[in-house]
């Protein structure tokens, strides 16, 4: 399908096993990351890509301009701090279950710099929210019940962002 690109966070090992460690509270085989609304089949199937926090996303025609201007972009690894369980409203009567990032001085730096690239007012700095999506179901019983799971032992936690990558998606490609 891929009819778009998205620039995205790229956790190390120990960070995604940190995650997979904490959902194991809940059924991790049922977790789903791909909204609804994307003419997507099996969306499940479709749901390859890691857990990440998003920057931008462009339309896939501007593929090769994107990531000649990604070349200017001067990268650090470096940490983020999730604070929270949270729920937000989805596409097509969705909900969405994430961890809530704690923005920093750095992540504001490298979004400003990402946004002027070519910027899409959904991912505007000034407004726009980092966030882990864990799962999307329009079953708001069942995301209530796995962010109640999630909180009974809940504990801010860091996680290192070794790179960022832009992605082809759905299904995920890493294009570089």
């Amino acid at each position: 399908m891929n009819e778009r690109i998205t620039l995205f966070s790229i956790f190390d090992k120990e960070s995604i096993i940190k995650i997979k460690d904490i959902l194991k509270v809940i059924n991790k085989s049922n977790l789903c990351k791909v909204p609804f609304g994307k003419n997507v089949v099996n969306r499940e199937e479709v749901d390859t890509l890691p857990f990440h926090f998003t920057f931008c996303a462009w339309d896939i025609s501007q593929e090769k301009e994107i990531l000649n201007s990604l070349k200017n972009i001067s990268f650090k690894k470096f940490q983020i701090k999730v604070k929270d369980i949270k729920i937000m409203n989805g596409k097509e009567d969705s909900y969405v279950l994430y961890f809530e990032v704690e923005s920093n001085e750095y992540l504001k730096k490298l979004q400003k710099e990402i946004y002027e690239i070519k910027p899409v007012s959904k991912y505007n700095p000034e407004t726009f929210k980092f966030h882990i999506t864990i799962h999307i179901d329009k079953a708001y019983d069942k995301i209530i019940s796995m962010q109640e799971k999630l909180r009974e032992n809940f504990e801010e936690f860091i996680l290192n962002v070794e790179d960022i990558g832009l992605y082809e998606i759905y299904p995920a490609k890493l294009v570089e």
